[in-house]
């Protein structure tokens, strides 16, 4: 029986989770109530209490936990390539992959930062989002390090990260261009071409 009530815990603070990252995606964070984030979720008010203790901290562990989860896939991604071109390939194709599975949560992220709530908790989302540009960096330096780049690599991850977003920004909006290994690999390629020693054009 304490399994069993684990279990139902566990689905009701995750349905308050995509519950609340849909309405804070679609109306905002100073928009939304308590009372509809528990009737999207299918729960009463005690339950999000319970959870959360109140809106403010539900909206900071759901984006706050959410970053660091797509931190921990993109890091994880550097692993699975063999040299640092693959690697950026892997780490874009993780941005993508996860942009896809959560899409309310990037909806809600480009919604606080073009266009912020005053009442909404304070998260620094400009910060956050250098990250990004601060792996692709590391990898980058690499690259010139063992002679396949050239180039400042922090201007070249600066230019990946601008086509992810405009990428990203796209799909969300039309559904177009899709993300997948496919672009990852246009990016790059594209971007590197006048990246790599043995470039042959001017």
């Amino acid at each position: 029986m304490r399994q069993g009530g684990k279990v139902r815990q566990e689905s009701a603070k995750e349905a308050i989770r995509n519950a609340a990252a849909e309405l804070f995606a679609e109306k905002g964070f100073a928009a939304t109530s308590t009372r509809e984030i528990c009737q999207r979720a299918e729960v009463t008010k005690p339950v999000l209490y319970y959870h959360f203790g109140n809106k403010e901290q539900l909206y900071e562990e759901l984006v706050l936990d959410t970053f660091a989860e797509y931190q921990r896939e993109i890091r994880r991604a550097t692993r699975h390539g063999r040299t640092p071109r693959e690697k950026l390939v892997e780490v874009l194709s993780a941005m993508f992959r996860f942009t896809r599975q959560k899409q309310n949560h990037w909806r809600l992220g480009f919604r606080m930062v073009l266009a912020p709530e005053k009442e909404s908790p304070a998260i620094n989302y400009v910060a956050m989002s250098q990250a990004d540009e601060r792996l692709l960096t590391e990898i980058i330096r690499e690259g010139i390090r063992r002679g396949e780049m050239k180039g400042q690599a922090k201007f070249i991850a600066g230019a990946i990260v601008g086509m992810a977003i405009s990428s990203i920004l796209g799909y969300l909006l039309t559904g177009k261009p899709p993300l997948d290994r496919s672009l990852a690999r246009g990016i790059i390629d594209l971007l590197l071409a006048g990246c790599c020693r043995r470039s042959t054009e001017r």
